[in-house]
């Protein structure tokens, strides 16, 4: 025969018992929780690591941008004073024309001009038809 449990102790029992279940459950909801608070931290900390990423990145950028137009713009008036030099020697426009591929009137315009502020040469040197 089995042994016979009295109501109090089968009470106690599933008490027991549903404190185990609510304390288990607890916890796994506080895992939970604590996963979700994680995930919006680590969220919150990348957006906000991007943008200073970004804006470090653009400020680099400006500043070679910046210098890069410097360097043009200076190897644009040696570029200039390359063709006036070569008229100074003696070169047709014509000829000058030729041998660096710009345009007649742009080596015009070049030879005409004094050395002080550069002119942009064009992007696609053509060979001029004479």
């Amino acid at each position: 025969m089995g042994k016979r449990f009295s109501g109090q102790s089968v009470r106690a029992a599933a008490a027991r018992r549903a404190s185990e279940v609510s304390a288990a459950r607890q916890a796994r909801l506080a895992a939970h929780e604590a996963a979700v608070t994680e995930a919006v931290r680590t969220y919150f900390d990348r957006t906000a690591r991007l943008e200073a990423v970004r804006a470090d990145a653009q400020q680099r950028a400006e500043q070679i941008l910046t210098e890069a137009q410097q360097t043009v713009a200076g190897l644009a008036l040696e570029a200039e004073d390359a063709v006036r030099t070569l008229r100074r020697l003696g070169e047709p426009v014509v000829e000058i024309a030729q041998m660096t591929e710009l345009p007649v009137s742009a080596v015009r315009a070049l030879v005409g001009k004094r050395a002080s502020a550069p002119t942009r040469l064009p992007d696609s040197q053509q060979q001029p038809s004479a």
